[in-house]
């Protein structure tokens, strides 16, 4: 079994990047809205992202400390 799932992962990256909502993060990793969010909302109570503001009535998720640290060690197996 996985640690972490390839699209939290990809989320992390796109993340890592820039901030985002998940509407752009949906349509740039060609995803549906309800599974983008359901990865968010699990990546955000484990701590790995957080909403660091909202623009326009949409949450805006950057990477915690965490999720930096967790995206740098995949990062370094490859």
């Amino acid at each position: 079994m996985a640690l972490i799932s390839e699209t939290k992962l990809d989320i992390l990256q796109h993340l890592s990047e820039e901030p985002s909502h998940g509407y752009a993060l949906a349509e740039k990793l060609d995803l549906s809205h309800g599974y983008i969010y359901t990865h968010l909302g699990e990546l955000g109570e484990e701590g790995m992202i957080e909403v660091v503001e909202e623009r326009d009535g949409k949450k805006i998720y950057e990477l915690t400390e965490s999720g930096e640290y967790l995206l740098k060690a995949f990062s370094e197996q490859s």
